[in-house]
């Protein structure tokens, strides 16, 4: 990927724009460049010239840019699209990274701002790969499928820690995909080739759970007629996932402890000490913090688990994604059912789109699932979709409002920031939640900003 040309289409209804553009492009050999002088024109384009971005005017006549935006995430959701608008339009402009755009650059536009922008979106694409799937063009990194920037955040911290031997603590809700990150990280690291043992904590009932991990000697306990060899054992060169790790017992955690510590344990009912080198990779959607305060997860284990953390964003913070993944899934399971189904309608999609998806990536997994089954022609529609989601109605995410002024994108976008950091009591998760952004996104614009808590 890194040696093809990528294909940009600059849509502008200024021509003036259009010359500047080409004018300062032009010259870099990354790219192969057209331009559109409407947003009818772009999509027309777009049929013969699959641009790899595309960047369009906000303000435009008929169709403008949000619904340019919202056309080509329904048809090409691998593009990515950056919006350009003047200072005047920073409430459309939020709308328009709301609806699916990977970012958007103040008009007249900076060229080394705007280099920089290209410069990140060509580094994420290098991270993915495309038509990973039979017949499909999803972006992935490994069996991960997304191109939001809360995603590239998240595959470049894969990237960098899959090659070590750090034990990673994976957060996010139920429904992100944590053990997709773990099989990433496992996959991307020196122990790919040995095993990789997902384990949920959570099913395993107190008394299972050391045997299960640890496993046992003959005689251990009633029924333990021969010696059982644990995880932790079937793991050793390998990588072992813990998943709902706020989920096992005291008496676990502190066995888990020794072997973070030490690399040792001892099977349920034996003295001999068992040498281990295990990679251990866990998750949960458990306030930790709040657990280790409350005395049910131990201090010390929790700061050994801390060492380098990873955060799967929720789908509704992650809105470019929807479109991509539900096309993804809608390849999966027509296949899956020997269905010939198409596209999704213009009007479900919207409906996917708008919805808050509570269950994220799972929930939307299942809906398409559904939505197939009962789908009788070659395209997806309305009536297919679960009832939840087609009485559910795109709601304001935020009860912030942007004071207009004079001031530039970054300096009312700064001003919002704090306003929602300070209404929250600077918990950057629910400021995070509120402004409709990655928690790491979050930190990283109240970094840029230099915002302080007063």
């Amino acid at each position: 990927m890194s040696k093809e040309k990528t294909k940009l289409l600059y849509v502008d209804d200024e021509s003036a724009y259009r010359r500047i553009f080409c004018r300062e492009m032009g010259d870099d050999q990354r790219f192969i460049i057209e331009t559109a002088a409407s947003g009818e024109a772009a999509l027309q384009r777009l049929k013969a010239f699959r641009a790899d971005i595309v960047l369009s005017d906000l303000s435009m006549p008929e169709m403008d840019g949000i619904a340019l935006l919202q056309e080509i995430r329904a048809l090409y959701p691998e593009t990515f699209v950056l919006i350009l608008t003047g200072v005047n339009s920073a409430h459309e402009a939020v709308r328009a990274m709301k609806a699916g755009a990977y970012d958007y650059i103040l008009k007249p536009f900076d060229v080394n701002l705007l280099l920089m922008q290209l410069d990140k979106i060509l580094q994420h694409r290098q991270l993915l790969t495309y038509g990973h799937e039979p017949g499909g063009s999803a972006a992935h990194f490994e069996n991960l499928v997304g191109q939001d920037p809360a995603m590239y955040e998240l595959f470049e911290g894969i990237r960098r820690i899959a090659p070590t031997n750090a034990t990673v603590l994976i957060r996010g809700e139920s429904g992100t995909g944590k053990e997709l990150i773990a099989a990433a990280v496992h996959a991307r690291s020196s122990r790919s080739e040995q095993i990789f043992i997902p384990v949920n904590c959570a099913a395993l009932t107190e008394n299972l759970i050391n045997s299960a991990l640890f496993g046992h000697e003959k005689g251990a306990f009633s029924g333990a007629t021969t010696r059982k060899i644990g995880f932790f054992e079937r793991a050793h060169g390998g990588t072992i996932f813990l998943d709902e790790i706020g989920d096992i017992p005291m008496t676990t955690q502190l066995a888990l402890l020794r072997v973070l510590e030490l690399g040792t344990f001892q099977r349920v009912g034996g003295t001999e000490t068992v040498q281990v080198d295990t990679r251990i990779l866990c998750a949960t959607n458990r306030d930790l913090e709040a657990e280790m305060r409350a005395k049910t997860f131990r201090e010390d284990l929790f700061y050994r688990l801390n060492v380098v953390t990873l955060t799967s964003p929720p789908l509704r913070e992650r809105a470019t994604d929807i479109p991509l993944l539900a096309k993804y899934f809608l390849r999966k399971f027509s296949a899956k059912n020997n269905k010939t189904i198409d596209t999704i309608g213009a009007s479900a999609m919207t409906l996917l789109t708008g919805y808050r998806w509570p269950g994220n990536v799972r929930e939307l997994a299942n809906a398409i699932e559904r939505a197939v089954i009962y789908c009788g022609g070659r395209q997806l529609m309305p009536e297919h979709l679960p009832e939840e989601i087609r009485a559910a109605r795109a709601t304001p995410k935020s009860d912030f409002s942007l004071q207009l002024s004079s001031s530039s994108l970054p300096e009312i976008e700064a001003r919002v920031i704090r306003q929602v950091l300070e209404a929250k009591q600077w918990n950057l998760s629910q400021a995070a939640e509120a402004l409709s952004i990655a928690r790491g996104t979050l930190y990283s614009k109240i970094k840029n900003y230099g915002i302080e808590k007063a």
